[in-house]
């Protein structure tokens, strides 16, 4: 049997995924624990500090607000003095900011730390999103996405057992800065051994970094105003598709350890976390399976609209849902479906913008988009206080689901209908 020969740019891709993804998965699945924790913590943080329902959404979203605000500046400014640096500079302000959170005396205080903390990490996952344009070409992105943001769930499966653990025998303090330490060496880290691109790659050939660049080069879209970008309608609306996934995943990342101790009383810590975990572990393998889906077909409106809807119905059947096992595995189709839908969103603005232009619009989708993790998690708290379960918040998840879903359509089939389509809705 003669031995298939792989295509060069194949090789050199293959190198580039073996060296750079492991790092940037590591690197985005503490920056999820660190974000998250905060969920773990308040099955004690609360009582001690005086945070009640309201309060804790208040600060779980307070977060967002810093984190939306520099989003634009900080991928501007990491296109400007390159990845290495300013991924490496974000990294080790927001571990030394999570680990201050365990040094917080009261509400006011952890208001403050947790805005701050959201200061800190603008701009790293929409910085990810576009050092990856400078690698892989678009059959490939969205799955490079997947595998990157398949750090969310695998976070949380390795860290809701092991917050569970740390609050229930170390305290909530200890675990706020044991988890904030990978932060800060991952930094480093990242400092010595991530390239900027292609280019500064010592391990590929000269060879090989030509075939990547000219791979990537070949498909820029003309460079574009970073003003005309941050006002294009398609940018905005990507936004807005986007922003129901985020009220979705916010509601389940925060609030899922304060649902699951109402549904199983006595569990502990310990048990809530690895509980929590379940709907995580299948979260994995629907993102990316769906994203290789998108991938292989071309097709990005319905594998965006089936996955919200999928997520939808989970989320409505956990609000009717009476055994705790039914309302578990509800609760697991919608963080399926959640999830399955992040990498194909996420690669839509990196087909039609490249360059600065992809800094901006990339940071702006999820910038605007996360306008909705900080109401979200506020309105889940007023609700929790004034209704004292969660049905009505995981309803609201249900009905904007439903409603990103029906836009991603009408996007779709805009996109069809124009000259330049937003390929949403597939290749040209």
């Amino acid at each position: 049997m003669i031995p298939t020969v792989r295509p060069p740019l194949d090789v050199a891709l293959g190198k580039v995924r073996r060296r750079i993804l492991p790092l940037i998965v590591a690197a985005y699945v503490v920056c999820y624990v660190d974000r998250t924790n905060i969920g773990m913590a308040q099955l004690r943080m609360g009582e001690e500090i005086g945070l009640g329902a309201a309060g804790f959404g208040l600060a779980a979203g307070i977060f967002f607000v810093g984190y939306a605000l520099f989003e634009v500046p900080s991928n501007l400014m990491l296109h400007r003095v390159g990845a290495r640096l300013w991924i490496a500079r974000i990294m080790v302000t927001w571990g030394l900011l999570s680990a201050a959170t365990g040094l917080v005396t009261s509400p006011e205080t952890l208001l403050l730390v947790r805005f701050l903390l959201g200061v800190a990490e603008a701009g790293f996952a929409p910085g990810i999103m576009l050092y990856f344009t400078f690698w892989f070409p678009q059959r490939e992105r969205a799955r490079m996405v997947a595998i990157y943001l398949a750090g969310i769930p695998v976070s949380f499966l390795i860290a809701n057992p092991l917050s569970g653990w740390l609050v229930e025998h170390a305290g909530w303090r200890v675990m706020f800065v044991a988890e904030a330490l990978p932060a800060v060496l991952l930094g480093v880290v990242v400092w010595l051994f991530l390239p900027d691109g292609p280019a500064q790659a010592r391990w590929l050939t000269g060879e090989e970094k030509a075939i990547v660049q000219a791979e990537v080069e070949a498909e820029a879209r003309p460079e574009r105003s970073v003003r005309a970008t941050l006002t294009d309608p398609r940018v905005l609306l990507i936004a807005l598709v986007s922003s129901g996934g985020i009220f979705a995943a916010y509601l389940l990342s925060l609030f899922l350890p304060q649902m699951i101790e109402r549904l199983w009383t006595g569990a502990g810590e310990t048990g809530i976390g690895l509980i929590s975990a379940v709907p995580y572990g299948v979260a994995v393998i629907a993102m990316l399976a769906w994203s290789r889906s998108s991938d292989l077909t071309g097709e990005r409106t319905w594998h965006t609209v089936i996955a919200y809807l999928v997520s939808a119905t989970g989320f409505a059947a956990a609000a009717v849902a009476g055994p705790p096992l039914l309302v578990l595995a509800a609760l697991t189709v919608a963080a399926a479906g959640k999830f399955a839908s992040v990498p194909v969103v996420y690669a839509l603005p990196t087909e039609f913008l490249s360059g600065r232009a992809a800094a901006a619009g990339i940071a702006m989708v999820n910038s605007v988009a996360h306008v909705a993790a900080v109401f979200g998690p506020v309105l889940t708290g007023w609700l929790l206080q004034r209704t004292g379960g969660f049905d009505a918040p995981m309803l609201v998840a249900a009905g904007y689901l439903v409603l990103s879903a029906f836009v991603a359509g009408l996007l779709g089939q805009a996109g069809r209908r124009d000259r330049e389509p937003l390929h949403i809705g597939g290749r040209e």
